[in-house]
C-alpha cells in the first residue's frame, strides 16, 4: 500500500518470499499480494503498469492458465520477484 513505511514493505517482502518458497501460496496468490498489499493496485490498474492484458493477469491470479515463464517474471517484476525453474530427479 501506499501507507506503506520502507519496514513494512521489507517484511511483507519477506513473509511472501518464505510463503512461496514454502508452499504456502500460488504463484498466482503471491501476485495478487503484491497488487493488493504492496500496490493497492486494482486488476486494471495492475495490468496497465506491467503492461499485460487484464485477462492475463487474472487468469494468473486464479491460476487458470499455463503462463510463459516472461510474462509471469513481467508479472512478479514490482514485487522483487522471478521465476527460476529447477530440475531434479525424483526418486521411487
Amino acid at each position: 500500500m501506499d501507507n506503506l513505511s520502507a519496514e513494512q514493505r521489507k517484511e511483507l517482502l519477506d513473509k511472501l518470499e518464505n510463503d512461496i518458497a514454502d508452499n504456502l501460496i500460488t504463484i498466482g496468490e503471491l501476485v495478487k499480494k503484491v497488487r493488493t498489499q504492496l500496490y493497492d493496485m486494482t486488476q486494471i490498474q495492475y495490468a496497465e503498469f506491467i503492461k499485460v492484458s487484464d485477462k492475463t493477469l487474472r487468469d494468473i491470479e486464479k491460476g487458470n492458465t499455463d503462463t510463459r515463464v516472461s510474462v509471469l517474471n513481467k508479472v512478479l517484476a514490482p514485487g522483487g520477484f522471478t521465476l527460476s525453474a529447477r530440475a531434479h530427479r525424483t526418486r521411487l
